[in-house]
């Protein structure tokens, strides 16, 4: 049965994404068994039965391990997943049962550099610890980090409050020894010069400081990471050196051949265990053993077979962008074997992870071609060569010349992944559309021909899609769950503009110096990947409230990573250090002030109601914004207080469709005259979950509720969004967390 075995590997993938993913893709598996049932091969039908039982098996076995249903009073700490930030320890927890992601406040300095010095395994005892969810997404396009810790078969987190006693942990099995040896090379290799500290231990043990994420994020946008991120290519150059030395020392091939089958695994475990290492690894054991247990099989029969192997131990490699990129590519190059020359195959392999890569992260490099023709070379005769050379000795005084070489040469590339000429947003393409791009991918890198159907129909969709996110038929105003705090991504339909209140920010508390950690970036976090899931590649107009770090203490985030045509704020706010040293550290972006009776005219009108003067930017300062889109009126009050809401009213009279709640619920904000005056109908409020100072209001929601007005909370919801359509008119307010909740002004239950 030559070239069958994939069909029991498709299989496989599908019953493992249904079990997991969703029965969306129980239509692709009825294909598949179809497609199988067709060829009327019984032994196939056979070996696809028992491997889906299998399979099916294995997944009820692995959903049933994680149920967590008792505490945890001791586990082991390994160092290479702790993170110290400040007075902030996260790490992974090892428990008898199961593992856990914890984190703690460390109480001293003393015990700051502990944390920091580790170099073994330690098991603790737990004094006090609570066990808690996950935080899963609270908006669009966001990072899905309860689902990447399970992938990693941890399914809670402890808050732990106090270790009661630490000690040394005696490794046990050969995996944990392995790991001890991974953290003594870790430790040894961080003696380096910085860059040559990230390529070596990216590269020999494939471990990366998350102080480094920068270096790593301007590697994934030029498109080159995969060079820095261990993978089958290196496990490639690893064989390809121990072969060329074992035969110039004369070693049989059979002696070489059997000693890979012990010290691959083991290094598989000591690289972190990653899952494109693991499909190289177990493919090149699988041809080792057909070889000497004389078996026939074809390439893409080994591929499959690696494939069942791989899917069997670690089910969740395929639901993973890593996973699926490494199999797929794979999969790819054993079509594209001796069948082309290396430009046409390199732009099919493009064509190939292009769509993939637009799924997960909604953007591509046009210069990622370009980098990989540059940096491929560069890597191999020179990064790759240096950082074997400097692993060897870090001590010499030559290598902090070397890398005040690389430091110029990372420079460079960082402006380059910086500037957003050759970024491109395509915005998140669908499930059935990725599969469609992948069938056809497939298809026509099969084929001889350069220019044909496969390729046609292939870019018809793609650019099909890039377009209905460039040029939407629905506009909308979307409330981003960025914890205790403001932005409000605001768009037009068809030829769409984009407008944005207020960036959000965290307030950092004094601490001692060595207490100060860096703060996680919501607008980064939330904001921005928002924006690229709408395929949204710039601000026409950024709206700053006032002068609170919650409001716009992401600014220079945003104005660096995404393009900002203007800015706006209340007259005065000009005069605020953070908004001064915006101003002259962006000076390609216009700044511009408002003030009561300015009117900002644009495929929506702005009508600027206050301040009225010149302030300081406090809350009663705040820019409040009057905007009618879809014949509905939307109120924006920032931090305003009662009585500048008084004050706006002595002036101008109005009524509102939709409120944004002053300051987060707050009783000092919202009050009887405003929502008597102006008598909306739903109100939206942006507030933490178990935030510090009790927002919402209870008096606050108890007003609302008196004036028959309808609220929504992000603490509650996530990202809450209200949509129109263009041709339709009809509306609808739907929410992360709880779907669909407003229909054409219909409540759902």
């Amino acid at each position: 049965m030559k070239d069958f075995w994939i069909f029991p590997g498709i299989v496989a993938i599908l019953i493992t994404t249904v079990y997991f993913q969703g029965y969306i893709f129980l239509v692709l598996l009825a294909l598949m068994i179809w497609r199988i049932l067709i060829l009327k091969n019984k032994k196939l039908n056979l070996l696809v039965f028992i491997v889906g039982i299998i399979f099916l098996g294995r997944c009820f076995f692995i959903q049933q391990q994680h149920v967590i249903t008792e505490g945890i009073e001791s586990g082991v700490i390994f160092p290479d997943t702790l993170t110290v930030n400040g007075d902030s320890l996260s790490g992974e927890l090892q428990g008898e049962k199961n593992n856990f992601r914890f984190n703690y406040r460390i109480k001293s300095q003393t015990d700051q550099n502990f944390w920091k010095q580790l170099d073994y395994p330690v098991k603790v005892e737990i004094k006090n610890g609570q066990i808690q969810e996950i935080t899963p997404p609270r908006n669009i396009g966001e990072f899905d980090y309860q689902k990447y810790l399970q992938h990693k078969g941890i399914f809670k987190t402890i808050k732990i409050e106090e270790f009661s006693q630490k000690s040394s942990y005696q490794s046990k099995t050969i995996e944990d020894r392995i790991n001890v040896l991974r953290i003594h090379i870790i430790k040894y290799l961080s003696q380096l010069p910085k860059h040559l500290k990230i390529h070596a231990q990216s590269l020999l043990v494939g471990y990366t400081e998350s102080s480094e994420r920068d270096f790593l994020s301007m590697l994934s946008i030029l498109g080159v990471i995969h060079l820095f991120s261990l993978s089958g290519l290196h496990v490639l150059i690893l064989l390809i050196i121990i072969r060329k030395l074992t035969s110039l020392l004369r070693i049989p091939v059979e002696w070489v051949d059997s000693a890979m089958l012990i010290v691959l695994p083991c290094y598989g475990i000591l690289v972190g265990s990653k899952s494109g290492i693991w499909r190289a690894i177990v493919f090149v054991t699988v041809g080792i053993v057909c070889q000497k247990m004389h078996l026939s099989l074809s390439r893409l029969d080994m591929f499959a077979v690696a494939l069942l192997i791989c899917t069997f131990v670690y089910p969740f490699a395929i639901l993973e962008m890593g996973g699926q990129l490494s199999f797929l590519l794979s999969f790819a190059i054993f079509y594209l074997y001796q069948k082309s020359n290396f430009l046409v195959q390199f732009f099919k392999m493009n064509l190939v992870s292009l769509p993939l890569i637009c799924f997960y992260t909604y953007q591509f490099n046009w210069l990622t071609i370009l980098m990989n023709v540059i940096f491929v070379p560069i890597f191999t005769y020179l990064i790759l060569p240096i950082t074997l050379l400097s692993s060897l000795s870090v001590h010499w005084s030559i290598w902090k010349t070397v890398d005040k070489y690389f430091d110029d040469f990372y420079r460079l590339l960082n402006q380059l992944s910086i500037d957003q000429t050759f970024l491109f947003i395509t915005g998140k393409i669908s499930v059935w559309l990725l599969i469609v791009l992948m069938i056809l991918a497939l298809f026509y890198i099969e084929t001889k021909t350069f220019l044909n159907k496969y390729l046609s129909l292939y870019l018809l969709f793609f650019c099909i899609s890039i377009f209905l996110n460039k040029f939407p038929l629905f506009g909308s105003v979307n409330l981003v769950d960025v914890g205790q705090g403001d932005s409000i991504v605001i768009t037009t339909p068809l030829i769409r503009k984009t407008f944005l209140i207020d960036v959000g920010g965290k307030l950092a508390f004094p601490k001692p110096q060595w207490a100060k950690s860096t703060n996680s970036n919501q607008v980064e976090k939330s904001t921005i990947p928002f924006l690229k899931s709408r395929g949204i590649s710039n601000i026409d107009q950024l709206f700053l409230t006032h002068k609170d770090v919650d409001h716009i203490g992401n600014l220079d985030t945003l104005l660096d990573k995404f393009k900002v045509k203007q800015v706006n704020f209340g007259v005065g706010l000009e005069n605020n250090i953070h908004i001064r040293s915006a101003i002259k550290k962006f000076p390609n972006v216009k700044f511009h002030n408002l003030k009561q009776g300015d009117v900002l005219k644009d495929t929506i009108d702005w009508q600027v109601l206050w301040p009225k003067k010149p302030s300081i930017g406090e809350n009663g300062d705040s820019l409040t914004l009057l905007a009618k889109m879809n014949n509905r009126n939307w109120l924006f009050t920032g931090d305003l207080d009662i009585v500048g809401e008084k004050d706006i009213l002595s002036n101008h009279k109005f009524k509102v469709d939709y409120l944004k709640v002053g300051h987060h619920g707050s009783r000092t904000s919202t009050g009887d005259t405003l929502l008597k005056s102006t008598h909306p109908k739903i109100g939206f409020i942006s507030s933490g979950i178990n935030n510090r100072y009790g927002h919402p209001n209870k008096e606050t929601l108890k007003r609302l509720m008196q004036h028959q007005v309808d609220y929504f909370n992000t603490a509650e919801y996530g990202m809450i969004s209200w949509y129109y359509s263009f041709f339709t008119n009809k509306e609808k307010i739907t929410t992360f967390l709880k779907g669909d909740v407003v229909e054409n002004n219909r409540f759902k239950k």
